[in-house]
């Protein structure tokens, strides 16, 4: 383990990196002050079943943009077409227990939201490919929050798959709890 003016760099195999990754999402728990950077980045981190294929993905998964409020309302494009020819019916002949401007305008909703979860989901899509079949061919992998981001590379070493793993902490208090923290579990 290397100290960084930012934070901390490790390089090793597959195996090591692992490890080294688990130990810092131990150290990470007890420190970070944002629990859910600590989950997002146990969910991203490298694992020894695993290999880069899976750790693209993942980073990939990460830069993309995150599930909105209305795709969790989306109903699906059949029902949300059925239900605005539904509304528009009724607001067209004159429901009599309803408003036809209302109907009208819950038609108007059931679109909005088909085109917007579609438009989104579409969105996701492209930025999935461009990150996997781009981005992460020409940068190393990465995983992102405020209080640290790490990067995952593959470094020649003589013909060896080895890789760095370098993680950079903004907040100088914390980065230095990290740092010995770090030492103490990696020396034994």
């Amino acid at each position: 383990m290397e100290l960084t003016n930012a934070g901390l760099e490790f390089e090793g195999c597959w195996k090591d990196i692992c490890v080294f990754a688990r130990t810092f999402e131990r150290v990470i728990e007890d420190n970070a002050p944002d629990e859910r950077s600590v989950e997002e980045y146990n969910h991203w981190r490298p694992r020894e079943e695993e290999d880069e294929k899976d750790i693209s993905e993942k980073t990939a998964e990460e830069a993309c943009l995150e599930k909105k409020e209305v795709e969790e309302e989306f109903n699906g494009a059949k029902e949300e077409l059925e239900s605005a020819e539904e509304n528009l019916k009724k607001g067209v002949n004159g429901d009599a227990d309803e408003s036809p401007a209302e109907n009208i305008k819950d038609a108007s909703k059931n679109m909005e939201r088909l085109v917007e979860a579609e438009s989104i989901k579409s969105i996701r899509k492209l930025e999935r490919t461009i990150y996997e079949d781009i981005m992460l061919k020409f940068n190393p992998y990465y995983f992102d929050t405020e209080d640290f981001s790490v990067n995952l590379e593959k470094i020649s070493d003589g013909g060896n798959k080895n890789y760095r793993l370098s993680i950079n902490i903004p907040n100088e208090e914390l980065r230095e709890e990290v740092r010995e923290e770090l030492k103490k579990r990696t020396d034994n």
